[in-house]
């Protein structure tokens, strides 16, 4: 045994009974405290040294992008002779993606040995690295560069008009959103507006 166990042992020897276990239970407690609070120290200081990998956002939030987007095809089929006035909404099935820029670094190792038997024996070693790369933005935070943007999937658009109850404007009005979002014409429905 260490020897600072024995020494403790015979110290709550020393004491005798209640007293002594007393002792030991508050010599505990402070201990627990001191690490407790000697580790909150530490994490913190941690905290400080490593760099926080963080992602700025490239462009708008994708509800802002599909308001904007309703809001410009709205212009647009208003100015349909006898559309008259147009709500649009569009529903989709994901947000779309963003693809980011990134540095890679492959280094490829090929190490051959020969024991003392003769026979020999290949290690192939493969280390690779991706960093994200960014770039210097006009308000000084730095962005992550992207190099491909895919749209959101369309799911269905619904369009409410004002002249909708004419066949040749509500069939108008399909043309033209299937030519824009190039969809299928079971996705979108033209409604008479009330």
């Amino acid at each position: 045994m260490p020897d600072w166990w024995e020494k403790l042992r015979l110290w709550t020897k020393e004491k005798k009974g209640r007293r002594g276990i007393e002792n030991l239970v508050i010599i505990l407690i402070l201990g627990v405290i001191i690490i407790i609070v000697a580790s909150s120290f530490f994490t913190e200081d941690e905290k400080e040294d490593k760099p926080q990998e963080t992602i700025a956002i490239t462009s708008k939030l994708p509800v802002d992008e599909l308001l904007e987007f309703e809001r410009r095809l709205e212009q647009i089929l208003s100015e349909i002779e006898g559309a008259g006035q147009v709500k649009v909404m569009i529903t989709r099935v994901s947000d779309g993606e963003v693809v980011h820029a990134y540095n890679q670094i492959e280094e490829s190792s090929l190490q051959e040995e020969q024991n003392e038997t003769g026979v020999l024996k290949k290690t192939d070693e493969i280390r690779k690295e991706r960093e994200l790369v960014f770039m210097d933005a006009e308000s000084g935070k730095r962005i992550p560069v992207v190099t491909k943007t895919y749209h959101p999937e369309i799911m269905g658009v619904v369009v409410v008009a004002d002249g909708a109850g004419s066949n040749l404007i509500r069939q108008n009005i399909t043309d033209a959103v299937e030519a824009l979002l190039g969809i299928p014409v079971h996705r979108i429905r033209v409604l008479k507006r009330k």
